[in-house]
């Protein structure tokens, strides 16, 4: 069986194979990653788009800008009257009984 021996030419292809390799699997997944981005940039603007659409068929109106204002408008409506926010916490009351204030008669008899 012979052995053979790597020379520095075969040593230099192979590491810039291993290199072409790398920034091929690179490109790939950067592609990969814009792709990505793409396709949820275009599900958030049909979403946006739909959500217009159902808005302005709700409220009647004749455009989606006009639904997108008036639920705009109903955001901010809700939250300066404090709709869907929780209830604030009562407080329990003290479990020390209070002190009786004197009557008027009772009053006059300390005099």
């Amino acid at each position: 069986m012979t052995s053979r021996t790597i020379t520095s030419e075969d040593a230099r292809a192979r590491a810039e194979q291993r290199f072409q390799k790398a920034s091929q699997r690179e490109r790939e997944a950067e592609a990969a990653q814009k792709a990505e981005q793409d396709r949820r940039k275009a599900t958030a603007n049909k979403m946006e788009h739909l959500r217009a659409l159902r808005l302005a068929r709700e409220a009647g109106d004749a455009t989606p800008a006009q639904a997108e204002a008036a639920a705009d408008n109903e955001k901010r409506r809700a939250e300066l009257l404090g709709i869907g926010k929780p209830a604030p916490v009562k407080r329990k009351p003290s479990m020390r009984p209070r002190k009786a204030k004197p009557s008027a008669v009772e009053a006059a008899e300390l005099i």
